[in-house]
């Protein structure tokens, strides 16, 4: 690997911990914080990051079966073995925690989360899985690794296009069909229908997959594009202009901009960033992204997001979080909301940066050298 790839890289983790940043100030400081709803924006950057990362991953590998008149069978094995060895040691951690100390219903749940199906069980009761509700948005992804390696490994390079166009189709077109066909008391009551769909969120990974194609076979193309930070500006504008819209709907669910638009918008936000981070110039932002400190926690990013809800939720039963337990301890400062507020997530954060770093160096970081030699 040259040293420019390994400069993208780096970027690239500085983008995961903004994204899951964005995550935690939605979950943690929802009573003071007016922009949580861009907690959204954290989960769909990591839906297009994806994407971008998986189907260049599959693109090395579709080369390499044509080049060598190689059966795709063994790369898309390969291929998922290595997915499952990256997700799956501290996922089943977790749950083997989760059933040891019965948290958040875990003894009723089990099957859906072993089975990575949380979001399965969202869209068929309408409601959330306490602590585990954020882990619809890894089933999504995992789903999606399962049947799309196929389609890269068996189509040729000249069809790509026209699989991403119909990949943000079938994205946009199921919450079309969701906005407009679904009851009112559907749409309030049971809006998570949409937003947990592993079909709603296909159009995300297909832009993943679209920066992708034009990384890897339109290289000179993608360097030559000067329009990448206009784009920037305009998509932040157009992202802000559906969440107002969707704010001042008369319905807080039932309005084609939350359900159709908000998402999409915010996809081609995280497009270009990415698309700015794996450049061959650099931006104003590559210095911080390439930070030591933001680069290490973009690196443990996945544990992050992994245990935050296991340490403090605000949406959540507070008796299965570890920052339930830490309040008999700590002392009583008596401070205002806000205050409070910035108290409680600072020392949740140093919490959680502890555990996903102890997560990174006895679990993730070992598994990974392994994989790496596969």
């Amino acid at each position: 690997m040259t040293g420019k790839k390994e400069l993208y890289f780096n970027q690239l983790n500085g983008i995961r911990f903004i994204a899951v940043m964005l995550v935690l100030l939605d979950h943690w400081l929802i009573p003071v914080n007016p922009f949580s709803f861009l907690g959204h924006l954290g989960v769909v950057i990591f839906f297009v990051l994806s994407g971008f990362l998986i189907t260049r991953i599959l693109f090395e590998n579709a080369d390499d079966c044509r080049k060598n008149h190689s059966s795709p069978t063994a790369k898309i094995i390969r291929f998922i073995y290595r997915r499952s060895l990256r997700i799956f040691p501290i996922y089943f951690l977790l749950m083997f925690i989760g059933l040891v100390f019965g948290l958040s219903n875990m003894r009723n749940l089990w099957p859906y989360l072993f089975f990575y199906l949380p979001n399965i069980y969202i869209m068929l009761k309408g409601t959330w899985l306490g602590i585990w509700d954020h882990l619809w948005s890894l089933a999504v992804e995992e789903q999606y690794y399962l049947v799309f390696p196929y389609f890269i490994l068996l189509l040729s390079p000249k069809r790509y296009p026209w699989l991403f166009t119909a990949m943000l189709f079938i994205g946009i077109g199921t919450r079309i069909g969701f906005s407009f066909y679904a009851s009112h008391d559907m749409k309030e009551n049971n809006w998570m229908w949409w937003y947990v769909n592993p079909f709603s969120a296909v159009d995300c990974f297909g832009l993943g997959g679209v920066l992708a194609y034009l990384y890897h076979y339109k290289q000179a193309y993608f360097q030559s594009i000067k329009f990448l930070k206009l784009g920037l500006l305009i998509s932040v504008l157009l992202f802000v202009g559906i969440l107002n819209m969707a704010k001042v709907s008369e319905f807080s669910h039932d309005n084609v901009w939350s359900i159709v638009f908000e998402r999409f918008s915010g996809a081609i936000v995280a497009l270009f960033i990415i698309a700015l981070c794996i450049r061959t110039d650099t931006w104003e932002l590559s210095s911080f992204l390439q930070g030591r400190v933001i680069s290490y926690l973009g690196k443990i990013s996945y544990g992050l997001y992994l245990y935050h809800n296991i340490v403090m939720n605000y949406y959540h039963d507070q008796g299965n979080t570890i920052w339930y337990y830490l309040t008999g301890y700590l002392p009583d400062f008596h401070l205002e909301l806000v205050n409070f507020t910035v108290y409680k997530f600072s020392i949740c954060l140093s919490l959680l940066i502890c555990i996903s770093s102890l997560s990174w160096f006895l679990v993730e970081k070992p598994i990974n050298k392994y994989k790496n030699r596969i």
